[in-house]
């Protein structure tokens, strides 16, 4: 683990952005002076995906993103050696929120309890690695919604906890899964109300499995509402109600190269994600044109 890892904090309510500004017109994005940064407010992409940067690349993304009315609608972190990052943003500048990334398994329930003791419950948290080797990334709204998160669980207390916390009204909302193929470690977020009912949770499933899954419960009206790549080329999926299971596009088990690519071919054919995951370099993505 790192003697001395770097925590990145930053929020939607900084005043402005002093480096340069990234045009938002295009996934390969070029450079630009910081006066641009009026008409990138007043032509925005209504989202855009970041995908494997380094700390620092993904750092300074952040910042421009925050600084420009963006908020994340997904966060994945792989590689816990030398961490890349995922992450799809979309704009939403009535939204208060602070990103972590770079914790430690010490640093996260810290910076849980210093973001509470600020307003600000956890969304979004994700994780690679194990042991004290473990790295994770957050997502910390300020918002009155009632929150639950929990790290460190193993398979069969994510079912446990997930059918207490279901029982009492909450939902999960956010999904990722770290650790090893042997002993997969799940980290997640419950939110009040967000469905009705339980959702239901399949782990550990081969790709051949969870494409049967998503047809059998595509005929009962349900979807995927979180999804994670475990370690071992396996996946965990929550599934619940959604409006149209038969028109969302998926596809697992993707690398690096051919995620940017279906990502890409998608967006032109006008879908947007609405899940993005990856573990040991293995991507994985959903999206819909709703």
């Amino acid at each position: 683990m790192r003697n001395t890892p770097r925590i990145v904090a930053v929020t939607t309510a900084l005043a402005a952005v002093t480096a340069p500004l990234l045009a938002l017109s295009s996934p390969a994005m070029a450079e630009q002076p910081a006066k641009t940064v009026q008409s990138a407010q007043n032509l925005p992409l209504s989202w855009l995906s970041l995908q494997g940067l380094t700390e620092n690349a993904h750092l300074q993304r952040i910042k421009q993103l925050l600084g420009t009315g963006y908020v994340p609608s997904a966060l994945s972190v792989t590689n816990a050696a030398n961490p890349e990052y995922t992450s799809v943003w979309v704009k939403d500048a009535t939204r208060k929120v602070n990103v972590l990334q770079d914790l430690s398994v010490t640093d996260l329930p810290k910076r849980i309890t210093e973001q509470q003791a600020l307003g600000f419950q956890p969304t979004m948290i994700t994780g690679t690695g194990t042991g004290t080797g473990a790295i994770f990334a957050a997502v910390f709204e300020k918002t009155t919604r009632k929150l639950q998160s929990k790290t460190n669980l193993t398979k069969e207390a994510l079912v446990t906890v997930n059918a207490q916390l279901g029982a009492a009204g909450y939902q999960i909302s956010s999904l990722d899964v770290y650790g090893t193929a042997e002993k997969p470690l799940y980290t997640a977020v419950w939110a009040a109300g967000a469905v009705t009912g339980t959702l239901q949770v399949t782990a550990g499933q081969t790709v051949e499995q969870r494409g049967r899954e998503l047809l059998a419960r595509a005929k009962q009206g349900l979807g995927p509402v979180a999804m994670a790549v475990e370690p071992g080329k396996l996946y965990t999926t929550v599934w619940g109600k959604v409006a149209n299971p038969t028109g969302l596009k998926e596809y697992l088990q993707l690398s690096s190269v051919t995620y940017k690519l279906k990502s890409l071919e998608l967006k032109g054919l006008g879908y947007h994600p609405i899940i993005t995951n990856v573990e040991d370099n293995v991507y994985a993505g959903i999206w819909s044109k709703n």
